[in-house]
């Protein structure tokens, strides 16, 4: 299922299509305040906030499944290694646990093809769930194509200009808390890794 949502959740937040290339930024027009002047400009340019602290090189780890170390992913129930493949917005990693039924299966992918956040700020408007938050210091979105209340959400971090990496996740157990609230797994991941590239 995460391999489906991954392509579904970057075409919705980031606007891209399946082969990977972000769609155009949609026009829009604005009312400043001073004298009610309107001026039109593309949605979203320069509106995905700035880095402001060190740029993180997300390739220093190798591929993206050099993003998480093996003790991190066994707390996560996960002990077989990643299997790589290319998800719309560039390299990614998928990992699935131990427990298919019950776990909880994500994914890693570098944001080769969305300019960083900045394609899922050009396309917030199309999205019932856009959340910007900080990860480590670093911008962040939460976001879901649905409702985010249903075991899936997706975590895009911007770690430099026009680069970045995003965690989708999947919690399978319905019982769990987390599956209402799989944003606070995605953002935790994403923390994570966050700190690794620190280093």
């Amino acid at each position: 299922m995460l391999a489906v949502l991954s392509a579904a959740a970057i075409t919705a937040l980031a606007g891209c299509s399946m082969q990977g290339t972000p769609s155009p930024a949609t026009t829009t027009t604005t009312t400043t305040a001073a004298g009610g002047q309107t001026t039109t400009g593309s949605a979203g340019n320069g509106d995905a906030p700035a880095i402001t602290g060190p740029e993180l090189d997300v390739s220093k780890l190798g591929g993206p499944c050099g993003l998480l170390k093996s003790d991190q992913l066994a707390a996560r129930g996960v002990t077989k290694p990643g299997t790589e493949r290319t998800d719309p917005a560039g390299p990614a990693c998928q990992w699935r646990p131990d427990d298919r039924a019950d776990g909880t299966s994500f994914s890693i992918s570098f944001l080769e093809k969305t300019k960083g956040l900045e394609g899922f700020y050009e396309n917030r408007d199309k999205n019932p769930v856009f959340e910007p938050i900080e990860v480590g210091g670093y911008p962040a979105v939460n976001g879901d194509p649905t409702d985010a209340k249903s075991g899936t959400c997706s975590t895009a971090v911007g770690t430099a200009k026009d680069e970045g990496f995003l965690v989708q996740i999947n919690v399978n157990d319905k019982k769990l808390p987390e599956y209402t609230n799989p944003c606070s797994v995605s953002s935790a991941i994403a923390e994570t890794v966050v700190e690794n590239l620190k280093g």
